[in-house]
C-alpha cells in the first residue's frame, strides 16, 4: 500500500496534527523522572498526547504526569500488551482529525540528542508504517529460573499514518494475546502482520545497516550516533551472565548516553526501582576504586555528616576513631554500647581525643540484644536518623566475632575500615560521589569473599521473610535471586532519606529477640539484607567502593575461585551457570544431594515429586541449627557473658 498524499505536512515535514500514545508498562510508587522527561520533550512534537497506565496504578505525582498529557487512561489491564494500544485508540474521539499515530513508551531513556530531527527524519518516509528502529526478530533468551522471565515492553516508536489506522486493515494487525506468561506478543509481530497485508513498511534505522541483529541492544552508543534519540531500557532488565556473554557492558553506554547530555541521574533512579539491586550493580558496573587521582570534595557544599558506632569490643574503639579524623567535614558522633561500664571507659577515651571535625558526642547504653549494631542504630538511633538535619551517616561498628580466626577477623576489620575510611583523600572521594550523584543511596564495600562463605548464600534462608517484610513496607523492587546486594560487613554511608522505609517503622528491642524471631527469623540480618531494596524503592541507587589494593587482592583471590569452579563444566558462563542452577544445590555432596540433582537434570518430573521430601528434610536440619543455636545463646546469657550478644 502507497502513503498518502495529501496529509498535511509541516514546513519541517512532520504531520501537522499528531497523536502520541505513551504507554506505561510499569507504575509504583511514582512516575520516574525519565518518563516525565520524555513526555515533556514528545509535548512539543505532537498536537494530543495520551498516557496509559496499567489498571489499579495511580501514581502520587499523578499531577505532575497530567500537567505534561492532555489525558491520562488507566487501562483495563494490570499488564502491557499491544493490545494496551488498541484499547487506547479505541477511547479517542477525534481520530478523524489526526494525520499521524504514534504509538511508544516507557522502554526507552531520551531524548538523547536532536529529537527534532530524528522525527521529521521519521515523518519525512512516504511509508503509512514506520519505526524508528527495526525490532529483532527473536528475543533475547529469558531464563526464568533464575528471575529474568520475559517481561512485556512499551514500543519505541511506531508510527501509523491515517490511510492505515482508518483502515479496517488495522484490526488485523494487532497481535493476539500471548496464550502463556513466557508467550510476549512483540511489536515486531505488528510489522509482520503489516507486510503480509501488503502495507509498506520503513525502518529508519534498519538492523541492515549495523554489525548486530538487534542495534538497541548489542549496539546502542552507534545507533545514537545515527541519529537515533533513544536508549532502550531492555538491556537493564536482562540477565547479567547474558549481557557478559555478548560483551554488553552496560556502565559504557550509561557513560555514553550522559556523555550525550542525558541525565544520569534519571537513568540510575528508573533503573534503581525497575531493575533487581545485584542485577543493576553488576550491569551498572556500580563498583569504584578509588585510585589516585581522586574526585575532589567540593568544601563550598559541605555535607551534614553524623557517625553512629555500636561498640562491642573496647580494644578496637580506638582504631574507628582514627578512622573518624579522615572526614573531610564537621561531624557528630553517636556511640553505642550494651554495658554501663563499658560506656565509662568510652567516655574517658573519646574525651582524651581531640578530633577538630568532631563537633559532638553522645554516648547511648541500650539493652543486651541479638540485634546489635542494627538495633542499636533502628531503635537507639531511631531519632538521629529522622531528625531531618543530616545529608549522610556513617554506621560502624566493633562487633566482637568470636567464631572467626584471628586472621579473619583482621582481614574483616581491615576490609571494612580501609574501604570506608582508609585516609583523608579516600574518605573525601566517597563524600564526593554523593556530592556528584544526588540520587546515591548508599555506599558500602563490596561482598567479602575471603575468609567468609556468603558468596552464593547472601540471603542465608531469609528470603521469605524478605518477601513479607517487603510487602509490609511497600516495596517493590525487584528480588534479587540468589544473594542481595548489601552491605553484609554491617558499615556503611547511606543517605537517611535513603533509610527511611525501614527507619520510619517502629521497631522495638524485642523485634530483635525471641518473640520476633518467629515472625522475622533474624532480623538484624534481615534488615541488613534488605537495606538496599529499601533504598531503591525511593529510587536511590547503591554503590560498592574499594581502595586499590583490596581490589587487587579480592579480584586476583575471586579469579582464581572462579577458574576452579568452571573448571569441570563446558561452554560460556552463562550455559555453566544455568547448568549448574538446574542441578540444584550440591548440599554437602552425599549421596542425597547428588540423587537429588541427577533426578532435576534427567527425570524432571519425578524430582517435582521427590522436592517435597528434600524440602522437609532441610527445613528439619536447619531447624535443629537454629535450636542449637539458641541454645547457646541462652546459655551464655546464663553464665553472664552478654558479649556473646554483643559481637
Amino acid at each position: 500500500m502507497s502513503a498518502e498524499k495529501d496529509v498535511a505536512v509541516s514546513v519541517q515535514g512532520a504531520p501537522e496534527r499528531r497523536l502520541i500514545v505513551y504507554a506505561f508498562s510499569r507504575v509504583a510508587r511514582v512516575v520516574d523522572d525519565y518518563a516525565l522527561i520524555a513526555l515533556t520533550a514528545l509535548r512539543a512534537h505532537a498536537e494530543r498526547v495520551v498516557a496509559v497506565v496499567p489498571a489499579g496504578t495511580m501514581p502520587e505525582n499523578g499531577a505532575a504526569l497530567r500537567a505534561i498529557t492532555d489525558e491520562v487512561l488507566v487501562a483495563p489491564s494490570a499488564t502491557f500488551s499491544p493490545d494496551t494500544y488498541r484499547w487506547a485508540l479505541s477511547q479517542e474521539a477525534h481520530l478523524d482529525d489526526t494525520d499521524e499515530i504514534v504509538l511508544t513508551g516507557d522502554s526507552w531513556f531520551g531524548p538523547v540528542g536532536d529529537l527534532a530531527a530524528a522525527i521529521d527524519r521519521a515523518a519525512s518516509d512516504e511509508a503509512p508504517l514506520r519505526a524508528m528502529v527495526e525490532p529483532p526478530h527473536h528475543l533475547p533468551e529469558a531464563f526464568p529460573d533464575a528471575g529474568y522471565p520475559r517481561r512485556p515492553s512499551a514500543w519505541t516508536w511506531t508510527a501509523i499514518r491515517r490511510d492505515v489506522f482508518l483502515s479496517p486493515a488495522l484490526d488485523s494487525l494487532w497481535p493476539s494475546l500471548p496464550a502463556s506468561r513466557d508467550d510476549i506478543s512483540t511489536e515486531r509481530e505488528f510489522f509482520e502482520r503489516a507486510i503480509a497485508a501488503g502495507i509498506e513498511v520503513s525502518y529508519i534505522h534498519a538492523a541492515s545497516d549495523f554489525p548486530s541483529s538487534d542495534p538497541a541492544l548489542y549496539t546502542p552508543l552507534e545507533l545514537l550516533d545515527e541519529g537515533h534519540p533513544f536508549l532502550s531500557t531492555a538491556m537493564f532488565g536482562l540477565y547479567p551472565p547474558l549481557l557478559d556473554r555478548f560483551a554488553v557492558v552496560g556502565r559504557r553506554i550509561i557513560d555514553g548516553v550522559v556523555a550525550r547530555g542525558y541525565p544520569a541521574a534519571a537513568i540510575w533512579q528508573h533503573l534503581a526501582r525497575a531493575t533487581a539491586p545485584r542485577a543493576l550493580y553488576a550491569i551498572g558496573g556500580a563498583l569504584e576504586v578509588l585510585a589516585p587521582p581522586i574526585d575532589t570534595f567540593d568544601m563550598d557544599r559541605p555535607l551534614r555528616l553524623a557517625a553512629v558506632v555500636h561498640v562491642g569490643d573496647i580494644d578496637a574503639l580506638e582504631g574507628v576513631l582514627d578512622r573518624l579524623e579522615h572526614l573531610p567535614v564537621p561531624y557528630r558522633l553517636y556511640l553505642t554500647t550494651t554495658d554501663g561500664r563499658r560506656a565509662a571507659r568510652i567516655q574517658d577515651l573519646v574525651e582524651q581525643r581531640e578530633d577538630v571535625r568532631r563537633t559532638s558526642f553522645e554516648i547511648r547504653v541500650t539493652p543486651p540484644s541479638r540485634g546489635r549494631d542494627m538495633s542499636d542504630f533502628f531503635v537507639g538511633c531511631r531519632d538521629v536518623l529522622l531528625a531531618g538535619d543530616l545529608d549522610l551517616v556513617v554506621k560502624l561498628h566493633t562487633r566482637r566475632m568470636r567464631r572467626k580466626t584471628d586472621n579473619v577477623q583482621r582481614y574483616f576489620r581491615r576490609y571494612q575500615y580501609e574501604n570506608l575510611l582508609d585516609n583523608a583523600d579516600h574518605a573525601a572521594g566517597i563524600l564526593a560521589m554523593f556530592q556528584r550523584e544526588e540520587g546515591l543511596g548508599f555506599v558500602f564495600p563490596p561482598m567479602m569473599h575471603i575468609g567468609y562463605s556468603t558468596m552464593g548464600r547472601g540471603w542465608a534462608g531469609l528470603k521469605e521473610k524478605a518477601r513479607s517484610l517487603a510487602d509490609e513496607l511497600g516495596i517493590h523492587v525487584p528480588e534479587d535471586s540468589v544473594s542481595p546486594l548489601a552491605p553484609y560487613g554491617g558499615m556503611f554511608f547511606a543517605r537517611p532519606e535513603a533509610l527511611s522505609l525501614l527507619s520510619a517503622r517502629r521497631w522495638r528491642y524485642r523485634d530483635y529477640g525471641r518473640k520476633g524471631s518467629a515472625r522475622f527469623q533474624h532480623l538484624a540480618h534481615l534488615q541488613e539484607r534488605m537495606i538496599v531494596s529499601a533504598g531503591a524503592e525511593l529510587g536511590f541507587h547503591s554503590r560498592t567502593v574499594l581502595t586499590p589494593e583490596h581490589a587487587s587482592i579480592s579480584h586476583t583471590a575471586l579469579e582464581s575461585k572462579t577458574d576452579y569452579l568452571f573448571s569441570t563444566t563446558r561452554g560460556w558462563p552463562v550455559e555453566q551457570i544455568a547448568l549448574m542452577q538446574r542441578a540444584g544445590s550440591t548440599g554437602h555432596g552425599g549421596v542425597v544431594a547428588l540423587a537429588r540433582m541427577y533426578l532435576r537434570l534427567n527425570h524432571p518430573r519425578a524430582a517435582r515429586m521427590l522436592m517435597p521430601v528434600f524440602d522437609l528434610a532441610l527445613r528439619a536440619t536447619l531447624t535443629l541449627r537454629f535450636a542449637r543455636r539458641g541454645v547457646r545463646t541462652t546459655v551464655s546469657t546464663l553464665l553472664g557473658r552478654p558479649g556473646d550478644l554483643d559481637r
